[in-house]
């Protein structure tokens, strides 16, 4: 059955805050230099943004952590990775700090992995707010977006506003746990809790490929 798509109101970024943490703020020089640019929104402690920094010398990472206790514990990796100078950890409100940080079409790809999946507040989930509107147009043409859930009814929501609501094509998807997937190491620490639970985790990755998603 076709799940119902509820109309997204139009994003108004005068209604959010300017983050206090951007005043003073300046790129590092490494974020200048031409390489693709990415962003992990809501990276915990840190596993899969520093694996990734690793895995992807000529790309550079922005990882925003909004939580202070996980942030510091990230930091305190990244400490230990004095060698990755294309990896930006962030400590702020991803939503104002991506907002007000930001350029228009500056990103290539954006991982959201394993997201509060808000049970209460469904329009506080990542494609069902307006901010989303904001977070696309950070996105260049061709750019993805990769979404991570052990929640099979939110990997189910997100395709559908995904491809109906903002217009975007799904082009990679999967279902897998540790019988399907024993040798892939786990990306955060709750994929991994996830999987030595049993559990079936879910991932869907969307491509913007049209200048205007707005409906």
């Amino acid at each position: 059955m076709q799940k119902k798509v509820n109309a997204v109101r139009a994003f108004d970024p005068s209604s959010i805050e300017k983050p206090h943490g951007l005043t003073g703020f300046a790129w590092p020089a490494e974020f200048k230099d031409g390489a693709p640019w990415d962003l992990e929104i809501g990276c915990g402690v840190g596993w899969h943004p520093i694996k990734y920094a690793i895995d992807n010398p000529s790309r550079r990472l922005i990882a925003v952590e909004h939580t202070r206790e996980k942030f510091e514990s990230f930091q305190g990796r990244v400490f230990k990775h004095a060698q990755l100078k294309n990896l930006l950890p962030i400590h702020a409100d991803a939503i104002r700090w991506v907002t007000h940080a930001i350029p228009a079409g500056s990103l290539d790809r954006i991982f959201l992995l394993y997201p509060n999946p808000e049970p209460k507040a469904a329009n506080k989930r990542w494609l069902r707010m307006p901010f989303f509107q904001r977070l696309l147009e950070t996105l260049a043409p061709g750019g993805t977006i990769t979404l991570a859930t052990n929640i099979e009814s939110y990997f189910d929501e997100a395709r559908v506003y995904g491809v109906e609501a903002w217009g975007l094509e799904i082009v990679g998807e999967r279902r897998f746990n540790l019988a399907t997937a024993p040798d892939e190491a786990p990306r955060t620490h709750f994929e991994k809790k996830y999987l030595e639970r049993g559990e079936t985790c879910f991932d869907v990755t969307f491509r913007k490929d049209r200048a205007n998603l707005r409906p």
